[in-house]
């Protein structure tokens, strides 16, 4: 089952077009990684699949509804770019921070409960900062603070995960230990993963498709379909199309 539709959709911004004619369905349970250069609409892309972009032209379908009629935000996890607290003393704990994750699913007055602590503990222990439940968020280090982010992302035990540069800041151990972590999340929850990265080499290890995207939809598909496309060595040339697949 499709739980994310896209179909030409097509993005402005000022005068200019962002992304244009943009079709592609993610399957229930598929880790997809959305590569493409610098400035070429990733991000665009995942925000306005999210509502916070308006479409110029299109449209996008989440769990089978039209996303301007789609009211069940519990079932998205999303994990922005630069997703840390730059102020040191910020006020709140790691499980405080956690615990706005299951805010957007109550309704007003928002108070928490016993079980929605419960969920909180859980969500720590999967990503493996139990530990830190009482430290303040201010004090982790770059990794932890993006597992403290993604718990926060996961707490409400969403279907769809979308992450957009997660591992931009982090150092080559903390980076791989958070792609290992996404993918046990992927492979052992069945939770559906969109990934934004610029680092094609590691993500083609963990996801299961490429969506490279400049623009306009380049390529939609695995990692290994890419890298023997004859139409994509045409488009990108042969050492290219290798280095942005990673397969040989």
């Amino acid at each position: 089952m499709s739980v994310i539709s896209v179909d030409n959709l097509s993005l402005r911004r000022r005068q200019s077009l962002v992304l244009e004619d943009i079709s592609f369905q993610v399957a229930a349970g598929e880790y997809v990684g959305i590569v493409g250069p610098n400035g070429s609409g990733k991000s665009s892309l995942v925000k306005a699949i999210l509502g916070l972009l308006p479409l110029a032209a299109g449209r996008v379908e989440i769990m089978g509804q039209d996303l301007a009629s789609f009211s069940q935000w519990q079932q998205l996890g999303y994990l922005p770019q630069a997703a840390t607290v730059s102020n040191k003393r910020f006020p709140a704990t790691v499980s405080e921070v956690v615990a706005t994750g299951l805010l957007g699913s109550k309704s007003f007055p928002r108070r928490l409960g016993r079980g929605d602590r419960e969920l909180v503990a859980e969500a720590l222990e999967l990503l493996g900062i139990g530990g830190l439940s009482n430290e303040m968020v201010g004090s982790l280090s770059g990794g932890q603070c993006q597992r403290v982010f993604l718990a926060r992302a996961m707490v409400a035990r969403p279907a769809i995960l979308i992450l957009d540069e997660p591992t931009a800041a982090l150092d080559p151990a903390t980076r791989d230990n958070f792609y290992e972590l996404l993918a046990r999340l992927n492979g052992e929850q069945q939770t559906t993963i969109m990934l934004v990265t610029h680092d094609s080499a590691t993500i083609g290890r963990y996801a299961g498709k490429m969506l490279y995207v400049d623009r306009r939809l380049i390529f939609y598909g695995s990692f290994s379909d890419f890298c023997q496309s004859q139409a994509m060595a045409a488009y990108f040339g042969d050492f290219a199309q290798h280095l942005i697949c990673h397969q040989h």
